[in-house]
């Protein structure tokens, strides 16, 4: 009785993780595509997130072509931060370490492989957020799942819908087989009973 206990509880458990992450992966692709298409999105963001797959080599030694960015708006920058901002009239945004300040706030920013700084100041009100994580040569699948439009999510949301249901098949037959034995060992027993008193 404990061991079936104990795999019970470890089929909900299972059963439990799955049905998570597949609601989860549902709801993030349901909120990105509301950012992109219908907030208009320059950058979309999960809980203040946003990925970003590099495109130009002017953070070589640092962050790489192909290597997929995640950012934070983290609205506190400071020198020495990489930040990825957009200016105005851009629509592919720029990704440099901030270098220096000025007087009204703004920034001075420079990407590690350039020669010179940026033309432009960086104002607060266009960084996009703070460099917190880089993937290497991640961007180069991601840019592949854009392309495709979203192929390979919606395969991997095929994939989970269909080990969800063999998940779920499996634990039917095994609780519809623990059902069977339990029903042969109360017939067994039955038939022991009846068999005792021709026995006397």
């Amino acid at each position: 009785m404990p061991k079936k206990k104990a795999f019970t509880v470890i089929k909900r458990v299972i059963w439990g993780i799955v049905i998570a992450v597949f609601y989860l992966l549902c709801a993030l692709t349901i909120w990105l595509a509301i950012d992109t298409f219908v907030l208009k999105s320059p950058v979309p963001s999960v809980f203040g997130y946003s990925a970003l797959t590099v495109k130009t080599g002017s953070m070589s030694g640092t962050i790489e072509i192909g290597d997929l960015i995640i950012i934070k708006d983290t609205g506190d920058y400071e020198i020495g931060d990489i930040v990825t901002f957009l200016q105005k009239g851009d629509s592919i945004p720029t990704t440099h370490r901030i270098i220096d300040s000025r007087e009204d706030g703004s920034f001075i920013t420079k990407g590690d492989a350039n020669n010179v700084q940026d033309a432009l100041p960086v104002s607060k009100d266009i960084i996009l957020g703070e460099v917190v994580k880089v993937l290497p040569e991640v961007g180069l699948f991601a840019e592949r799942v854009q392309s495709e439009g979203w192929i390979y999510i919606v395969a991997l949301l095929v994939i989970l819908c269909g080990g969800t249901v063999f998940v779920q098949s499996f634990f039917r037959r095994e609780d519809e087989q623990d059902k069977n034995n339990g029903k042969n060992v109360e017939k067994s027993k039955i038939e022991e009973n009846e068999k005792k008193p021709e026995e006397k």
